[in-house]
Order: structure tokens, then sequence, then C-alpha cells
């Protein structure tokens, strides 16, 4: 077994590359979107991921993404590990454990000092990574509204419409002036929603909405909607009136079905939720693990560290790798 680099992978691994990550994790990693981050951003590592591989054949994978974190004495990058994956023929043959030590050699040679992952504790990867020093910082919290739930008449709500692509650059300018004065994930990538369009990985007409008035945007809400449910993981307003707007659309939107919304708009809007007949879950099984880049901790020392209890917190769907 080899480690290579994304850009040392010939291009007869790229289907090995694809079908670990769609057995392992659901989605694929498509080589153009990140050809097109590459080129109009810096949000990947220079090296992009590291890869376990045999011959021709990819056997593990993870990839780097070096995010903005603002702590209490400012802002810092931490190395963001995402995607980890293991062919299931080689489970439990120490891949991962490789990848992830390559990965963490390389981040502390380029001077940071942290790495995160998310991940979920009933997975049975969670113990490879306490054993490589993750620790748990924050779980994500979420509101539920039960099926049936009085939601009003179908459509969108007075001053609410779908996002339009042109909204994009005002999307990210309230978001980073809503996000003044607060920890945690504050600064994104420059133009990261326009990225995010070019790339076929957002559709603003179909998973954002929009709060307008006085001739400009007041608000937004990323959704993801199924037959099942509809989700919102990142709700930005400035205005309590705006975010009810929201709130009352994407209920519409949702009709009887169930409305779910996570990250930490949950906890900002407590009583929202509350006066809306939400059921909230404090924390999930969804967490995010960090781990010093020298040195080891513990649970308490993470939290300490990435400051993820003060309410000044900010996380949302936008901010998971």
């Amino acid at each position: 077994m080899r480690l290579r680099t994304f850009d040392e992978l010939s291009p007869e691994m790229d289907a090995g590359r694809l079908l670990v990550h769609l057995s392992a994790l659901g989605g694929a990693a498509n080589r153009r979107a990140i050809d097109l981050w590459r080129r109009r951003s810096d949000l990947y590592a220079d090296y992009v991921g590291v890869f376990a591989v045999e011959g021709d054949s990819v056997l593990g994978q993870t990839y780097i993404r070096r995010l903005a974190y603002t702590f209490p004495d400012g802002t810092e990058t931490i190395a963001a590990i995402a995607s980890v994956g293991t062919r299931s023929d080689r489970a439990r043959r120490g891949v991962a454990r490789a990848i992830l030590r390559d990965v963490l050699r390389r981040e502390k040679e380029a001077g940071l000092r942290y790495t995160a992952l998310w991940t979920n504790p009933s997975w049975g990867a969670y113990r490879l990574y306490e054993r490589l020093g993750y620790r748990p910082i924050h779980a994500v919290p979420w509101a539920l509204r039960p099926p049936g739930a009085p939601g009003g008449r179908r459509g969108l709500a007075k001053g609410v419409r779908p996002a339009w692509p042109s909204d994009l650059p005002e999307i990210e300018e309230l978001h980073d002036r809503e996000a003044l004065g607060r920890i945690g994930f504050c600064r994104r990538p420059r133009r990261h929603l326009e990225i995010l369009h070019a790339a076929r990985e957002l559709e603003p007409t179909k998973e954002l909405l929009v709060a307008v008035g006085e001739g400009r945007l007041q608000g937004y809400a990323h959704l993801q909607s199924n037959p099942y449910r509809v989700l919102s993981g990142e709700l930005v307003a400035e205005s309590v009136t705006a975010e009810r707007r929201l709130v009352a659309a994407i209920e519409r939107r949702a009709g009887p079905l169930p409305v779910a919304v996570q990250g930490t708009i949950v906890r900002d809007a407590a009583a929202l939720w509350r006066s809306r007949g939400y059921r909230v879950l404090p924390s999930s099984w969804w967490v995010l693990l960090a781990a010093p880049l020298g040195g080891t901790w513990g649970a308490r020392e993470a939290e300490r560290a990435f400051r993820t209890a003060d309410p000044r917190f900010l996380c949302q769907s936008g901010d998971r790798f």
C-alpha cells in the first residue's frame, strides 16, 4: 500500500476514487468541481487529499480543506478533514489510520495548530479518531415541527421569494455582516456561494429562500427538501421580523410534512421555536471533533480552546466539511 496525493493519482485511478467515495459516503468528489475550487479559491490544501493505493486501485481517501476559525483572540486557519473513507474489503487494516497520520504530519509541517472533522459516535471510525487525539467539541442541536402541525396555506409568505443566482453576492455580504463579533465559523471563502453554483453543488432557486424589504435582502434560509421532510440548516436574518417571515415560508413550503432546523440557529432563536410548537434537541449524534497538531488534550480542554459553549459560537450547514 502506498500513499498518494490527489495530483499523483493516475487517470486510471479516478473511477476507483469515485467508487470509494460513493460506497463509503454516498456522494462523489467530482474532479471538475475540485479543479474549479482550486482555480477560484484557496479552500483546498495544496495537495487536496491523501489516498491509499495498491496498483491502480484506490483503497481509501480523505480530502483536506483549510478553513478560517475565529477564536476569541483572533482568526486562524484550521485543517478540515473531509470525506474519510475506506473500501469495505479493506476495513480495519490500518488504511484510514495511515492516511490520517500522513495528513496530520503534513498539516503540522504547514504550521497549523488545529485539525477538525465531522463524524458520528455510533460509527466504528470514531474510536480511531479518539486514538489520534480528536475530542468532541460540538454536537449539532435540532428543532422539529411535528408532521401535520398547522402551517397555513401552501406557497411563500409575504416578503419571501426563491433566491436568484444574482442574489448570491448579497447573501454572502449578509452572512458576513451578521457573523461579525461571533466565534467559530464566521469567515467563509470569498465568493463561496458563486463557486458552489458554478460547480453545480447549489441550485439557488430550489435551495435558498430570501426575505426582501426596502429594496434589499434582509435574510436568507438554506433548504434541503425531499418527500418526507423539509430541513433548514442555515437561517440568517438581520431582524426578528425577517427571521419569522423566513420560518413561516419554510413551514408553508413543507405543508403537512415535518420541518427540521439544525445548527446554532436552534439555540440563537430558542424562544421562536418554542412559540411555534417545535420540539428541541440540544445535541445530536452529528458531532465536530478537534485535535491539536502537537500534544494531546481532553474534551474539556478542547471545548475551551474552540469556545463552542460560548453564546457567540456560530456553526451552520454551510460550515460542514
